[in-house]
């Protein structure tokens, strides 16, 4: 049997041809390759969100930094009233110690107790309501001091720890000059209170035989510190 070619046949079997080598080189060229596009595209897309993000990130650094400065400035203000820092007895030994020399009396004995974390609602009342003594005017109402009382109690607030030490000093002296040390730490030293105290007559023979009668003082206060969050669980 013989079969003849002809020229259409021939221009059909390339045509075949041609489209078959097509349809392998989209199979294993076009195809992965489209493939390969599609995947660059998600990571280039996902990289471009990255980096809207990190531009987003880097220009709320300026906000960032002001919102650090106005809690450290609220940090600051929070603990005026307190020592900055856990005190070792020693310290407050100096302290105390410190205020009695400055103001006549001759100390005789000092109990410390060491700091601990304690309620500090009563000093803050104390505090705020010099505060308002000074500052207010006369015909203030009573009611509404107290109301500005509570709110401040509730509002000033340290934002670390509050630890509180306790000092009970016995020191001879005449009773003006324990006056003077209670004004001097009202006024002068805002992390102490004294809490309580009592005086007594005291008669001594001094060195040189001669009796000598003066008053026996002895107050117990109550030191204030604000202690940071690395300073407490240490």
């Amino acid at each position: 049997m013989n079969i003849v070619v002809t020229e259409r046949d021939k221009k059909l079997l390339r045509l075949v041809a041609c489209l078959a080598i097509i349809v392998i080189f989209g199979m294993y060229l076009i195809r992965p390759a489209m493939e390969n596009y599609e995947t660059l595209q998600n990571e280039y897309d996902a990289a471009e969100q990255k980096q809207q993000e990190y531009q987003t990130q880097i220009a709320a650094l300026a906000t960032i930094d002001d919102i650090i400065a106005q809690n450290e400035a609220a940090l600051n203000t929070a603990s005026e009233k307190y020592y900055k820092s856990d005190l070792e007895t020693r310290q407050m030994d100096d302290i105390i110690t410190g205020i009695a020399l400055e103001n006549g009396l001759f100390p005789q004995s000092l109990t410390l107790t060491e700091a601990a974390p304690g309620a500090v609602s009563a000093y803050l009342a104390e505090q705020e309501a010099a505060q308002t003594d000074g500052s207010a005017d006369t015909s203030s109402d009573a009611e509404s001091a107290d109301s500005t009382d509570d709110t401040s109690a509730t509002l000033i607030q340290p934002v670390n720890y509050v630890y509180i030490g306790t000092a009970t000093i016995s020191a001879q002296g005449a009773v003006t000059q324990w006056l003077n040390f209670l004004d001097e730490v009202e006024h002068r030293y805002k992390g102490l209170r004294v809490t309580n105290f009592s005086i007594a007559d005291y008669d001594y023979v001094a060195n040189n035989t001669q009796a000598v009668s003066t008053n026996l003082i002895t107050g117990t206060l109550e030191i204030y510190m604000c202690v940071s969050d690395k300073e407490a669980d240490a």
